[in-house]
């Protein structure tokens, strides 16, 4: 009798660890993590012809080439991802979660309700952030795209 007590006493307290460890799994577990601002690599186990995503606010997909995507995150939060063969099986279906950076040199100055973001390698440079404060970051995009557009008439004319 003793035995048959210890025995399923055990039982449950292994079941019971078991389950523990079940709950303890994130509730939304994604299939590929890419942090906002960066692309990921993922390979597909067949060619894929068609790529579908729920959100592509949050995430944009393309293919590298037929069984290759290149995932970018976009903005923060979570969307799905279907890819789709030659004759419309699926062949990939993932959750996607974008999420902040986790780079040691990242920082976020916090002023009243705005946000402004920067990277601090050597030296703190705004960043572009998709919760930063919108007139802040307009400001940051005007003056990038000016840069981006004097190099491109550069490189248009030869440089000269």
């Amino acid at each position: 009798m003793i035995k048959s007590k210890k025995r399923s006493i055990a039982t449950i307290s292994g079941a019971l660890v078991l389950a523990g460890g079940l709950f303890s799994l994130p509730a939304n577990a994604a299939d590929l993590l890419i942090e906002v601002n960066q692309s990921r690599l993922h390979q597909l186990s067949s060619a894929a012809s068609t790529i579908i995503v729920g959100n592509p606010a949050i995430a944009d997909v393309s293919l590298s080439n037929a069984s290759t995507l290149v995932v970018f995150g976009r903005t923060f939060g979570q969307t799905n991802l279907i890819a789709l063969d030659d004759n419309g099986r699926q062949i990939a279906n993932l959750d996607l979660n974008v999420v902040a950076s986790r780079d040691a040199s990242a920082m976020t100055v916090n002023r009243g309700p705005s946000q402004t973001s920067y990277n601090c390698t050597p030296d703190c440079v705004r960043t572009l952030n998709p919760t930063d404060d919108a007139e802040a970051t307009n400001a940051l995009l005007t003056a990038t795209s000016g840069v981006s557009d004097f190099n491109n008439g550069l490189a248009d004319t030869g440089g000269e």
